[in-house]
């Protein structure tokens, strides 16, 4: 039985918390990635979880690949 909570953060960000049984998380995260968000939400949340990433090893930003010349 799942439980959910709804929490705002300091940015007016409306997060929603849901308790699962570890069984059924991968069943959750799929409905969350693939029915809760478009396709341009879902690139978008890759782009900043990886900045995010690179700025914990001391990194500013998602290096950018440049053309050949």
């Amino acid at each position: 039985m799942a439980r959910r909570k709804r929490v705002r953060d300091r940015h007016g960000r409306t997060w929603t918390v849901i308790k699962i049984r570890r069984k059924e998380a991968e069943g959750e995260d799929f409905h969350f990635w693939y029915d809760g968000l478009t396709p341009e939400q879902r690139v978008e949340a890759v782009a900043e979880a990886l900045e995010s990433c690179l700025k914990t090893r001391g990194l500013d930003g998602i290096p950018r690949l440049h053309p050949p010349s």
